[in-house]
């Protein structure tokens, strides 16, 4: 029997070793899975490596185990692991790093198994998971749709029980958005908290390392492995020592709020129109009388209008160029171009070293200069204000992990590179939560099936758009065409709250996982996960 998830879990895996397993028994369960898997890892270590990790483990007195001994794990591709290439998904600028990255030494010192270097949106640009030139990961529950970015493989390496939990980096969503799309954990904790030195850039000054679970719990644990205190490293922040302090205690009473309907469901435009939206407004009922259960009381005089307004920031206005200067220097070495003059910038059009979704995007530096810096900053300034007097009200803010399911094929790369909107329209619950200086953590939360509310709405999608509903009857023929016009996707939320609270959202999701009854990937959510017969490929 293979690996399943329910196998690798923390609990599980301590309870193994306890009974005599070895890291290396794991390990050569393991090792045909990883070598099998598509699109999930850029690179691994030789299997003999992998072993020999295990050897040099077994060999350590009891005494010296740390937490995570015989623990396997992957990290996403653009953050360092010593002697193996980091890519962040561009073959030309793969480098070979002499250290870990600072995220990654203690979970090794913690006795952990490094078993690859996963897959990702391009730079980490993406929420989709299919901006890469080495292969989409199979969304777990259904190879059609999107996995989710920019971290896709590390989240599909533990939805697929290929390992117990993974690095990925999250900057605008891509530690929250493929966790949602693969009924996983994703902790997206307080930039500052974890170094992010060893780190490729997205964007240096928002970037924080995340952890990809099959738990809250084992997450969380993880997590604490990993903070960083060293107050000489350049990516150091120093805590809120009120909000690090903060703890959930079951049973205890606390405030949360949703967005606005306004917000929620009334501008809902995704695939499956009135349908889905009807259905996803339930889905988000439920997690409210579960939140109601754990002793929560919602707040109904919330705003969640400088959430969404400091959302449209990250990509609508100047902060977009720190997506160039996090690289600026490959940027700036294209072969056979001249350096630009200063305060001339490379012109990226003609780049082929990069996927052409990741030149348009990068390339909209191009219309930004210096005031547009300080006035974006002075703009995010007003609104932090307006968002801490909101955060305020409520102990934990709760949204939909994301509130679309794309397939694969409406990601067309040619329409996207030129609006960006699907991919868009998957920040809408992530975009401005490091920008709102926040943390989070995303836990599965049930179950999608928005093909088959549409067919009971008899295929009407409540748009009144010719162009949505030519959309979805191409999706529709897609789905009926590839075998199965009636999938079933995970649903998943996100407790968001001011940044250094991790620890109490972390409790508070942990609590409220258990309600749920679902464990995670497809088996844990009781789904058969569907795979598109060859002949309809």
């Amino acid at each position: 029997m293979p690996l399943t998830t329910q196998d690798l879990a923390l609990p599980a895996l301590r309870a193994r070793y306890a009974a005599g397993g070895t890291p290396t028994a794991l390990c050569r369960e393991l090792l045909p899975a990883l070598a099998a898997s598509h699109g999930v890892f850029i690179s691994r270590p030789c299997d003999e490596e992998v072993l020999e990790r295990c050897r040099f483990l077994e060999a350590q007195p009891a005494e010296q185990r740390g937490p995570l001994w015989g623990v396997p794990f992957a990290v996403k591709d653009n953050i360092d692991v010593a002697g193996q290439p980091t890519t962040a998904s561009c073959r030309a600028f793969e480098y070979v790093p002499s250290q870990h990255a600072r995220a990654v030494q203690p979970l090794l010192d913690a006795g952990g198994i490094f078993v690859g270097k996963t897959n990702l949106d391009q730079f980490a640009c993406g929420l989709v998971g299919t901006r890469t030139p080495y292969g989409i990961p199979a969304n777990v529950f259904d190879d059609r749709f999107t996995p989710g970015g920019s971290s896709c493989g590390s989240a599909v390496a533990v939805a697929d029980g290929l390992c117990t939990f993974a690095l990925g980096t999250d900057t605008a969503g891509s530690g929250r958005v493929p966790a949602g799309n693969n009924g996983i954990v994703g902790i997206k904790p307080s930039v500052g908290r974890f170094s992010t030195t060893g780190v490729v850039p997205a964007c240096y000054l928002l970037d924080c390392v995340s952890v990809f679970a099959l738990s809250v719990e084992d997450g969380a644990e993880v997590a604490r492995l990993m903070e960083n205190s060293d107050i000489a490293d350049a990516t150091f922040r120093q805590p809120n020592l009120a909000n690090l302090e903060k703890r959930y205690s079951p049973g205890a009473a606390f405030r949360f709020a949703l967005p606005n309907p306004q917000f929620l469901d009334g501008s809902f435009k995704g695939p499956g129109g009135e349908p889905v939206r009807q259905e996803m407004a339930a889905a988000m009922a439920q997690a409210v009388e579960r939140l109601a259960a754990l002793g929560g009381q919602q707040v109904s005089d919330f705003d969640f209008a400088p959430f969404a307004e400091t959302a449209v920031l990250l990509y609508g206005a100047a902060f977009v160029a720190e997506r160039y200067a996090g690289i600026r220097q490959f940027l700036e070495a294209c072969p056979g171009s001249k350096p630009p003059q200063p305060p001339a910038l490379a012109s990226l059009h003609g780049d082929e070293r990069l996927l052409k979704v990741i030149r348009r995007i990068i390339s909209q530096t191009e219309r930004f200069n210096a005031p547009d810096v300080f006035q974006g900053l002075q703009e995010l300034s007003v609104l932090k204000a307006k968002m801490r007097a909101e955060l305020a009200k409520v102990d934990i803010l709760v949204v939909p992990t994301s509130a679309y399911n794309y397939t694969a094929e409406e990601e067309d790369p040619a329409y996207e590179a030129v609006t960006f909107s699907k991919n868009a329209n998957l920040g809408r619950w992530t975009n401005f939560v490091n920008l709102g200086d926040m943390c989070g953590v995303s836990v599965f939360s049930g179950l999608l099936r928005p093909e088959a509310a549409a067919e009971v709405a008899n295929g009407v999608n409540g748009s009144h758009d010719a162009a949505a509903e030519a959309e979805q009857q191409r999706r529709q023929q897609h789905l009926t065409a590839t075998g199965n016009p009636t999938p079933v996707l995970p649903f998943g939320i996100t407790l968001l709250a001011a940044a250094w609270t991790d620890e109490y959202v972390a409790g508070l999701a942990a609590a409220y996982q258990q309600t749920t009854g679902l464990k995670a990937g497809p088996l844990g959510h009781g789904v058969e996960p569907y795979r598109t017969p060859a002949a309809a490929k």
